[in-house]
């Protein structure tokens, strides 16, 4: 059992806590714990709001890591979130499963952790990626969100190796049919090869670069070695292929993991094309979405290997974005169908996913998976405001059912307004 951090730490805690993206420096973080003890974890990150709006709404969002419902697992299932740092993925899927845990190296994280869910709707356990401290088929989801690019900024040895024993780790805790969901980006993002700054390194082009030339350019600009590796979507597949799994399957999440409106088959030109045509897509960076909406227009097959951000699955290679997956069997008595081309939207509830059917010129359907019930209309809980402007005042309800322990919606969408 690993417990704590390995005693070969190339970095504090401390100081990879203020490096991280997006993240507060760590005098803050100890502010709002204090904050949090006093007056409850809600109220104490709207001390941070202003200056960290990006930190603060990652933290309240429990939908963050709502990707899982296209993989419909049932409500019986157990779910673990592999650095699970200050606890909103967790806590989400805590909504969704029979039990879920979370394991984080960093102790100030978990302290807040812990003080947002104090009765204990989450496990929470102060442990490494590289030792996960649990039996063997424990679970049937293990998630990992931003995390395994970071398995070698411990821990000395090759980035890669460190990699896959994580990977190994998360595979030994499965059972059979488990799934394995690791949020991360994409080596060769637009954003990269557009010179946007590397959110890990805070340098320009490094991800891209060959490992060997990244190193010396590391070396060279910051006096440290590159170990943040990331990898492309051809490269996802062999990665987890080499960490013992033989189904996999990548999506994008767009615009970024921890800001997605769609998830996106990425091979599927059809509903890119969808989706820039109709201005309903954002970019991660500044001056990409320009681009992207050319290559929309021209050679739309190509913007799944130019994502921001992927979610590289590992154990199964079918979701409910296929046209042969057994939800779609369950609501065509309703009279809904698959369309020729599908893509996932987020909604701001926990444990809720639409499903969007089209033709390549016009949204055909909408099916709605939530758990619990969607007590609101699909339209007022979509993430894509553009996408919900669209379809308002068009959606015609053909009926719900039951599916895979989820209640699921099904909407027409009419032509024109």
């Amino acid at each position: 059992m690993a417990a704590e951090p390995v005693a070969e730490s190339r970095v504090s805690a401390r100081g990879a806590s203020a490096s991280a993206w997006a993240d507060v420096g760590d005098s803050a973080v100890e502010r709002l714990i204090t904050a949090a003890r006093r007056e409850g974890w809600d109220r104490a990150l709207d001390a941070h709001a202003a200056t960290a709006p990006f930190f603060v709404a990652r933290l309240r969002n429990l939908a963050l890591g709502n990707w899982h419902v296209l993989l419909t697992l049932p409500h019986q299932a157990r779910a673990l979130d592999v650095g699970c740092g200050f606890g909103a993925l967790a806590a989400g899927l805590a909504l969704s499963y029979r039990r879920a845990l979370g394991i984080e190296m960093l102790p100030e994280r978990l302290r807040f952790a812990a003080l947002r869910e104090p009765r204990g709707a989450i496990g929470l356990v102060r442990g490494s990626g590289h030792d996960l401290p649990f039996a063997p088929a424990m679970a049937d989801l293990v998630t990992m969100n931003g995390v395994l690019e970071w398995a070698a900024y411990y821990v000395p040895g090759d980035p890669r190796a460190l990699q896959l024993r994580m990977l190994g780790e998360a595979r030994r805790l499965l059972v059979p049919s488990g799934v394995l969901a690791v949020a991360i980006e994409n080596r060769y993002a637009l954003e990269t090869l557009m010179a946007t700054r590397d959110t890990h390194t805070g340098l320009h082009f490094v991800p891209a670069l060959p490992r060997r030339l990244a190193n010396l350019v590391s070396r060279w600009r910051k006096g440290e070695e590159f170990r943040t590796y990331l990898y492309g979507l051809r490269e996802y597949h062999a990665l987890l292929r080499d960490a013992g799994f033989t189904r996999t399957r990548v999506l994008d999440l767009a615009p970024s993991y921890n800001d997605y409106d769609f998830v996106i088959a990425p091979e599927d030109g059809a509903t890119y094309r969808l989706l820039w045509r109709n201005g309903w897509m954002r970019s991660f960076a500044p001056g990409t979405g320009a681009v992207r909406g050319r290559l929309a227009r021209h050679r739309a097959e190509r913007l799944g290997g130019v994502a921001y951000a992927y979610l590289a699955l590992g154990g199964t290679d079918a979701t409910a974005l296929d046209p042969g997956h057994p939800l779609w069997a369950a609501v065509a008595p309703l009279g809904a169908a698959p369309g020729g081309a599908r893509f996932g939207a987020a909604l701001s509830c926990p444990g809720a996913m639409a499903v969007v059917t089209h033709e390549g010129g016009a949204v055909s359907g909408l099916v709605v998976l939530a758990r619990p019930v969607l007590d609101a209309s699909p339209l007022a809980v979509l993430r894509s405001r553009a996408l919900a402007d669209h379809l308002d005042g068009r959606l015609e309800p053909l009926g719900e059912t039951d599916f895979a322990d989820y209640r699921v919606a099904a909407f027409r969408v009419r032509a024109g307004r």
